[in-house]
């Protein structure tokens, strides 16, 4: 989503705002210059000679993907584990039924499992044999092709992905499916194929409609470059490498140190990857619990002086019960959080922003009443209310001087077909939030801070119109940045069937 929006829009050279920070410059990275002496994988410009001419042609200009001649078993091999871990994360975040379709197993159901010959019918449908496994088999292949293997290659680790695929995680609960073995990868390889040399010709034409889709139709230009993993940034047209140094710019240093709240919007945009979780324990009529899970991409400017996010999420139920009635675990998915920030002012120790957030009605199925119970806690209604478009303007500001920070944050929340919360086709809402933190330049550069949050919704008809929240937590760390966290409620209506809250989060930031 990031790439169709950002190549669509024109980088605008503004000049950088130069802060002094006295504080934190022993904590400072060391900087990277961007396509010269020193330039590393996370840091150089797509275009630019790459090191040892790794995928490059003879004059040393690198040309995506590149194949590159010197890969070994073992290049092969962690890159198969890098895919099959990514299979291990995509399975974990969408599965809505984790119990039956990943816990509930054993040592020997698995071993019964993977002793039998697959199964000739595995009982899907149509759709799930023939079009969704080879779609999955052409990404497995352009993965491997992003990497620099050879075509032979690539389809090789499509076979290896499929085949643990069938015999590890879907094994641990049933048995392989041959159709799913043989159609992977015998329909993606070549799909994936056509997919690769359509992309390049796509992107290397000069009509940008056709740049956006060429990376649309081949994700992997989105996530692999020169063999990293990442996302390449279409604002900043840089690759942002997990592995890469952090290359400190205009906000760099400003826009970590402000990135510690769960839940406000800090005004200076930053680039990472975020996984989080929130477990919130339900009181003694409800029971059990609510989880709530996403992951989000934000990438800036070039300038950092703007920004564009992406939030998917789930959210679920655990051991509920409504009116002495169990409700079934697992979870559904929420709507799509599409975000983008812009910084309005900005001094040595300030900095104001606007932004805009769209939910879009991505909540598509709830044929076992989980949304509809999971909408009792108001708090996270937009993100899980089916069918509604949400549109929230927002201002965000902070101030800072040596370790202390002060964020705060108001947003008007306008929220479209929203009959099925309580009947009405439009609610309003106001949020207001407020943090300190205390940034500690020791080992591990830990982040103390408490948040305050609330809600107010004046079109309310039957719970309580305001939500007020607590929540201390901590952070550890610049890039690997792992957050825990405490909620409590106050006041309001989720007060009154919640009890406390538990959030994990971990960001890669670049």
């Amino acid at each position: 989503m990031i790439a169709i929006f950002g190549l669509t829009l024109e980088a605008v050279a503004q000049p950088g705002f130069e802060g002094e920070d006295l504080y934190y410059e022993d904590m400072r990275d060391t900087p990277v210059l961007l396509g010269g002496a020193g330039a590393s994988a996370g840091s150089m410009l797509r275009g630019d000679p790459w090191v040892e001419n790794y995928g490059a042609d003879e004059d040393g200009v690198y040309k995506w993907p590149g194949t590159y001649d010197d890969l070994t078993t073992k290049d092969f091999l962690r890159d198969t584990a890098i895919a099959y871990a990514f299979q291990w994360g995509a399975r974990m975040f969408y599965v809505r039924n984790k119990n039956s379709r990943i816990f509930n197993t054993s040592l020997s159901d698995w071993w019964d499992n993977i002793t039998q010959w697959p199964e000739r019918d595995d009982g899907d449908e149509f759709f799930t044999n023939l079009i969704t496994h080879p779609i999955v088999g052409a990404v497995d292949y352009l993965y491997y092709r992003s990497m620099g293997h050879s075509f032979w290659m690539a389809a090789l680790g499509t076979v290896v992905q499929s085949t643990l695929f069938e015999y590890t995680i879907e094994g641990l609960v049933e048995t392989p499916s041959l159709s799913d073995l043989i159609f992977t990868p015998l329909l993606g390889v070549p799909a994936g194929f056509v997919l690769e040399e359509s992309s390049e010709w796509l992107v290397d034409t000069d009509f940008v409609p056709a740049k956006i889709l060429g990376y649309i139709i081949n994700p992997m230009r989105n996530f692999v470059d020169r063999r990293q993993v990442g996302i390449y940034n279409p604002l900043s047209k840089q690759f942002m490498s997990i592995s890469g140094p952090l290359t400190f710019n205009a906000n760099s240093n400003e826009a970590l140190r402000l990135g510690y709240p769960f839940y406000m919007e800090p005004p200076l945009p930053i680039g990472r990857f975020m996984a989080d979780i929130e477990i919130v324990n339900m009181d003694k009529d409800l029971g059990g619990e609510f989880v709530f899970y996403s992951v989000r991409v934000d990438v800036p400017s070039a300038n950092e002086l703007w920004g564009l996010y992406v939030q998917i999420a789930q959210s679920g139920v655990n051991e509920i019960e409504v009116d002495g009635d169990p409700l079934s675990d697992g979870f559904e998915f929420a709507n799509l959080l599409i975000g983008g920030k812009h910084v309005m002012l900005k001094s040595h120790n300030s900095a104001v922003s606007l932004g805009m957030d769209l939910y879009l009605p991505t909540a598509f199925k709830d044929n076992l009443d989980r949304l509809k119970t999971l909408l009792m806690y108001k708090r996270n209604f937009p993100v899980n209310l089916q069918s509604a478009w949400t549109i929230t303007p927002y201002i965000s500001g902070a101030v800072w001087k040596g370790i202390f920070s002060f964020q705060t944050m108001a947003a008007s929340q306008f929220v479209l077909n929203a009959s099925k919360l309580e009947g009405n086709d439009f609610e309003y809402r106001f949020n207001y939030a407020a943090t300190v933190g205390a940034n500690f330049p020791i080992v591990l550069a830990p982040v103390l801070f408490a948040e305050f949050n609330g809600y107010t919704q004046p079109t309310a008809d039957t719970f309580e119109k305001t939500d007020l929240f607590f929540t201390g937590g901590v952070r550890f760390g610049r890039k690997f940045n792992p957050g825990f966290g405490v909620q409590v409620p106050l006041h309001g209506p989720d007060e009154e069937i919640s009890k406390v809250g538990f959030i994990i989060d971990f960001q890669v930031r670049f």
